[in-house]
């Protein structure tokens, strides 16, 4: 499965966790996974739900998954991705605030941001 390279260590400079993702692969589109390396930064009792904000201020509610191959975002995901038009080679940089809500910036193939 592909998937983006994961910056391990990786804080935003006001001390937020971040990650990304390069949509690589077509699956991506219906679930996208959260590394297993910063799971380690998501609150550690049971939580199902999560927003994903997009810095314009619309946000998306997600169901947060879990199984044997660790965390990802659904259940919304595939709403989140079609209304953004995701494709191959985009580039999405998520930001934890560590209260259960990622933003996201996307970025093009182009190397710009939408």
């Amino acid at each position: 499965m592909a998937e983006g390279t994961v910056r391990m260590n990786s804080i935003n400079r006001d001390g937020s966790p971040c990650f990304y993702k390069i949509i690589l692969d077509p699956d991506q589109i219906e679930e996208l996974r959260i590394p297993s390396e910063f799971v380690k930064h998501i609150i550690e009792e049971t939580v199902e739900t999560t927003l994903i904000k997009w810095l314009c201020g619309k946000y998306w509610n997600m169901k947060l998954c879990e199984d044997e191959n660790g965390m990802f975002f659904h259940g919304g995901w595939k709403k989140f991705s079609m209304e953004q038009h995701l494709e191959w080679g985009d580039f999405l940089l998520f930001q934890y605030d560590g209260r259960m809500t990622f933003y996201v910036r996307i970025f093009d193939k182009n190397g710009l941001e939408r």
